[in-house]
């Protein structure tokens, strides 16, 4: 009996996605097509950190009254980078795995 030779799994990749000023018929920033998900999850993790670090900053030199609001953004920046980590976790997990 022939047994057939499984593909392998195919490495998601980013969609071109253009993001920023709008003017009318383009956008000044393009997310490239064709950058593999782990990739870009990884950066994202990076942005978040920098992202985290600037709303800690914010926090501490804000008004009294400002600051709760300020430790916000720090908790749901916190929140998207757990879900990027499970996300990259998840991929990892997946590319050791074999259907």
């Amino acid at each position: 009996m022939i047994r057939s030779t499984p593909h392998p799994p195919t490495v998601p990749v980013t969609e071109a996605t253009p993001f920023g000023v709008d003017f009318g018929n383009c956008r000044l920033f393009n997310v490239q097509s064709g950058i593999r998900v782990d990739d870009a999850l990884v950066l994202v993790s990076e942005f978040l950190n920098c992202a985290a670090a600037t709303a800690y900053e914010a926090a501490d030199n804000t008004p009294t009254e400002f600051r709760p609001l300020a430790r916000s953004v720090v908790h749901q920046i916190e929140a998207a980078k757990a879900l990027v980590e499970a996300s990259i976790a998840g991929l990892a997990i997946r590319g050791k795995t074999t259907p």
